[in-house]
């Protein structure tokens, strides 16, 4: 038998001791110094981008509001419409951070205001209606129309709104990094306790390296929140619009493009579809399903059925501009994101399908409605159609299928 004496050196006995209490602090300071002086520069640096983003999130949405207000001025500045200009200017009121909105014609002129005492002023004669203290970004866009310059909108944005908005969003982003901090120290003491329980200088380095990094991985703000949903997007258009314009007095040819605007945007509206462009006579409508309406497809072409009908209707009183529309049908997935406040019904798009939309468009002859491939698969069943040669396009490495519409058979149960 062997004696206590003789007992054999197991190695087992000598890693299963407790930690020295010297190295336990020794590793837990490495560790958490490393730590800091990684997440401390991380995390002021990652601040400051994402209060440099925010900023120029609200300036971006600014300018997109106000680019959609230029393009909706610009006909009622033509024609003199102040009723419809004091609309649009009140509108704008509501929006949270714009301290105020201008309209003012080509010769600087301010024809509404958010501030009616300042209609009829000059715009570099005005004096400042704000507060000593508060600052403001200033924002202007050009109106024209047929390449005539009618004046300019100008937007006025409160930069004490911005940064105090920044200011929320920092101290949350502040408390968010600090829970981390403290979550990746807590790692680092607990790794710290590990290496001088095992006392293995190559594994205490193995692990230095993925806890001095695993804080900044979990740094993160989540994105401002944008839609991805399935929709249809109609694009209408007049053939020849060019040459139509010359051939008329300039006030009959804004009275017949009124009619067909008004017509356009209606029958969108009528039929459950959102307003994303209007430009000169272009209009593009945005069609998505609802708790309360489905079947996007289906209601986009029965859109496009309805307006070309009422076209057909209202050119029979003299307008022949209303003849000469044509329509592109196109679907797929679309980005949508509200505009600068949650109080404002504004919504941008982005998707491929405007593009498509709009190529259809301008392939589709006078009272012609030419529809995707995708469109046609949706709605096969409900709808006659005569298919078009394919077409060869830079966008595209394969044939494009399109359509034109004949006729929609109509249900009872809204299809």
């Amino acid at each position: 038998m062997t004696s206590p004496d003789t007992l054999p050196y197991l190695p087992s006995e000598k890693k299963l001791s407790p930690p020295s209490g010297s190295l336990f602090l020794k590793y837990s300071a490495i560790i958490v110094l490393l730590i800091l002086i990684i997440l401390i520069p991380l995390t002021l640096l990652f601040i400051k981008h994402q209060k440099d983003a925010l900023y120029q999130e609200k300036v971006s949405a600014g300018e997109m509001l106000l680019g959609q207000l230029a393009n909706r001025a610009a006909l009622p500045l033509l024609e003199n419409d102040i009723l419809n200009l004091h609309a649009l200017i009140k509108e704008m009121k509501g929006v949270t951070g714009i301290v105020y909105v201008a309209i003012v014609d080509d010769k600087k002129v301010i024809r509404a205001h958010t501030d009616p005492a300042k209609v009829g002023s000059r715009l570099e004669a005005s004096p400042d209606t704000l507060s000593p203290r508060e600052r403001v970004l200033s924002l202007s866009k050009p109106m024209t129309f047929m390449n005539r310059n009618m004046g300019s909108v100008v937007l006025g944005i409160s930069i004490d709104s911005i940064d105090h908005t920044i200011k929320n969003e920092r101290l949350s982003l502040i408390k968010i990094s600090s829970l981390f901090c403290f979550m990746a120290l807590l790692m680092g003491v607990g790794a710290a306790f590990l290496f001088s329980r095992w006392a293995g200088s190559s594994l205490s380095a193995t692990r230095l390296s993925p806890e001095g990094q695993g804080g900044s991985d979990h740094l993160h703000v989540k994105d401002s929140p944008v839609t991805r949903t399935q929709a249809t997007i109609l694009s209408a258009g007049i053939k020849e619009f060019k040459a139509y314009a010359e051939s008329r007095d300039p006030q009959d040819l804004l009275k017949d493009l009124k009619e067909y605007l008004i017509i356009a945007t209606d029958g969108i509206l009528e039929y459950g579809g959102a307003i994303d462009k209007i430009s000169g006579d272009a209009v593009v409508g945005v069609f998505r399903n609802s708790p309360f309406q489905k079947n996007h497809t289906i209601r986009a072409i029965r859109c496009a059925m309805s307006i070309r009908k009422t076209f057909e209707q209202a050119s029979q009183k003299g307008n022949q501009l209303l003849t000469m529309a044509g329509f592109g049908i196109s679907s797929g997935v679309v980005v949508s994101r509200p505009l600068l406040s949650h109080e404002s019904t504004e919504t941008a798009f982005i998707g491929e399908s405007f593009k498509e939309a709009s190529s259809l468009n301008m392939m589709a002859g006078p009272g012609e409605i030419i529809i995707s491939k995708d469109v046609y698969q949706s709605i096969e069943n409900l709808v006659s159609i005569e298919p078009l040669p394919p077409r060869e396009t830079t966008q595209r490495t394969e044939s494009w299928e399109n359509f034109r519409l004949l006729h929609i058979t109509e249900r009872k149960d809204g299809g």
